[in-house]
């Protein structure tokens, strides 16, 4: 077990890194509330979008959401992991703020396509920031908190995930259907959904630059040793720890669940409704209020697989959470018809296995990559890794979703968990054996352990 290093300041059960105060990890929070409610808003609300105004046939829905999302993920590929290793040199705070306010801008312009061609090219204004924030968010929960705090930091920080999209598949996966009770027809009701969340997003942009903890030394340093490709390297080098490449492929594998999750989730549930004569607009709130439920699960759950990280060796809790994932993914794989009671039981072991993803991939994360000076390119290839997941996902969960069928999708990312489950069990035997000593990186003093 860890110690815990007394200069740094003592957040509820959270020991901080000396230096970042309690005003910081606040911030912090909010932006863990505000990035997924902010990202996710996008692909569960486009189902409407692509029924209510732009008008697109339903048998090319499917094909057009992955497409529409691999093309965000080329986009991210291209840049997460120069913004990673950008921010060791200018820090966290002013990459995080710029992000979501390029966020906002994408959700401003993009309900004002008139074809498919400016959806594209409005998308990839969203894309940029949609690279940046969720890099410096991880780079802020490695920056904040020490080892001995980290599964339960990471476990407190998927709860505010949790809660940002609860809030929006709850509350703002509803604007639709509130501008329409309001006046407004179907299309417009789409657009000023669209034009809420770009606020909220300029307002978080806002938010963080004042809260979050400036340019370190750390950074300086940083940022007069080695050029941007240089640091770069450093984190594509150092998956060849066996660990560090676990973590990797958990990004992978996790991201590619979440956009599962938001993206094909929804459309399942709302193209049943359509297809049963329901209005396109209580089908998404049906979408909204299961998607809740999922997140409602995942955010109880999230502390305790973030103690559960804390207990037990970090390889073994990845394991046990990607064995979680194959489960929640194939259960639902298996279930009933969306709108059936017992749906609800599915959607609970969802959110848990997407959670258990989550948290113990950056638990392993934070472990392996706490002590390296580039840090910040480490975590930048671990959010590139993501967004090849996502690609992955979406074009091909969206092409199977039309060809196979809707639970396919759900199929594909059971196995691929499975996969990485046996992965880690594997790494964890071999490590316990003591074999992988030659793959030891450089690092800063290791805190003091018993």
């Amino acid at each position: 077990m860890f110690k815990p290093d007394t200069a740094g300041k003592k957040f509820g059960p959270i020991w901080l890194t000396p230096g970042v105060s309690k005003f910081n990890a606040s911030t912090m929070l909010y932006g863990s509330f505000s990035t997924l409610m902010a990202l996710s808003f996008m692909n569960f609300v486009q189902p409407y979008m692509l029924t209510e105004v732009y008008q697109i046939p339903q048998d090319e829905q499917g094909s057009l959401t992955g497409n529409l999302q691999a093309f965000q993920e080329i986009i991210v590929i291209l840049l997460m992991g120069f913004v990673g290793a950008y921010s060791d040199k200018v820090g966290r705070r002013i990459l995080y703020s710029i992000g979501f306010a390029i966020v906002g801008l994408g959700y401003f312009v993009y309900p004002l396509a008139d074809n498919e061609l400016q959806l594209y090219i409005f998308r990839s204004v969203f894309a940029v920031g949609a690279a940046m924030i969720p890099v410096m968010l991880s780079s802020c929960i490695v920056d904040y908190v020490q080892e001995v705090s980290r599964g339960r930091w990471i476990g407190i920080g998927s709860v505010f995930n949790g809660l940002g999209v609860l809030v929006m598949s709850l509350v703002l996966s509803q604007t639709p259907k509130w501008y329409q009770t309001m006046g407004a027809d179907n299309a417009e009701a789409g657009i000023y959904a669209f034009w809420t969340i770009a606020f909220l997003s300029i307002l978080s942009a806002i938010v963080l630059q004042l809260g979050l903890q400036g340019k370190t030394a750390s950074n300086k340093k940083a940022g007069e040793e080695g050029s941007l490709l240089d640091r770069l390297r450093q984190g594509l080098v150092a998956g060849r720890n066996p660990k560090l490449a676990l973590a990797y492929g958990a990004a992978f594998i996790g991201r590619g669940d979440l956009v599962i999750v938001a993206a094909f989730f929804s459309l399942w549930v709302v193209q049943v409704g359509v297809n049963n004569g329901i209005d396109a607009g209580e089908a998404q709130g049906r979408a909204g209020m299961m998607f809740g439920l999922v997140q409602f699960s995942a955010l109880i759950w999230a502390f305790i697989m973030g103690m559960i990280a804390d207990k037990i060796d970090r390889i073994l809790a990845l394991a046990f959470g990607m064995g979680m994932a194959t489960l929640g993914y194939g259960a639902l794989a298996l279930g009933p018809d969306p709108y059936s009671s017992s749906f609800i039981i599915f959607c609970i072991l969802l959110g848990i296995g997407e959670t258990s993803v989550v948290i113990s991939g950056g638990a392993v994360l934070g472990q392996e990559s706490a002590r390296l000076e580039y840090r910040g390119a480490v975590v930048g290839v671990f959010g590139l890794l993501g967004g090849v997941g996502i690609l992955f996902a979406s074009k091909v969960g969206g092409e199977i979703f039309d060809a196979i069928g809707r639970t396919a999708p759900f199929v594909m990312m059971a196995i691929l968990n499975a996969i990485l489950a046996l992965c880690a069990l594997y790494v964890h035997l071999q490590d316990k054996a003591g074999r992988y000593p030659e793959f030891a990186l450089p690092s800063a003093e290791p805190e003091e352990q018993t």
